[in-house]
């Protein structure tokens, strides 16, 4: 079964590694058994039909599988808004 969100995510993406800090640090890896971290290069194939499937333009991009709202991961409160649904 699939985890309820998703994060697509990229190297040499500076908000990519602010958001997967803020994850781990912050929000001390609370959220981490329900987020799929999908990243560019470990599987392009994945990620670009992950991308065109909820429509996301730029990354780090926090998807909710089922309903496809996105997060871009802007600030602390943001995020865990988002993932706390």
């Amino acid at each position: 079964m699939p985890k309820p969100f998703v994060l697509l995510t990229q190297e040499d993406c500076p908000a990519c590694v602010r958001l997967e800090r803020m994850l781990a640090g912050p929000l001390r890896g609370a959220f981490d058994a329900q987020i799929e971290v999908v990243r560019r290069e470990d599987g392009e194939r994945a990620f670009l039909a992950l991308a065109e499937e909820y429509g996301v333009r730029s990354t780090p991009a926090l998807v909710e599988r089922g309903t496809g709202r996105l997060c871009g991961g802007e600030s602390l409160y943001e995020v865990r808004t988002f993932l706390r649904g």
